[in-house]
């Protein structure tokens, strides 16, 4: 039994542009939660965004960043907005 999992990361506006791309797969141990991934990105993808500020969907469906992932998870970071 392997002591890691892989999720896809679906990336949106800021955080798409800096990656290249809209989605990234990362390992985590088994067991992680969601809130895991933040610290998985590569550095330059959203430097200056505090983590208690990103909100999280894990296949199509909001979550908190404590929800346990499972292998094949598709996690969605989404920025906050602001504006009118």
């Amino acid at each position: 039994m392997s002591s890691t999992i892989s999720v896809t990361v679906r990336l949106f506006a800021s955080m798409r542009a800096a990656a290249g791309a809209d989605l990234l797969t990362v390992r985590l141990p088994v067991g992680a939660p969601a809130g895991a991934v933040w610290g998985r990105l590569p550095p330059d993808i959203g430097p200056d965004i505090p983590p208690d500020a990103i909100r999280y969907a894990v296949n199509g469906a909001w979550t908190v960043p404590g929800a346990t992932l499972a292998d094949g998870d598709e996690v969605a970071i989404i920025l906050p907005v602001s504006g009118g």
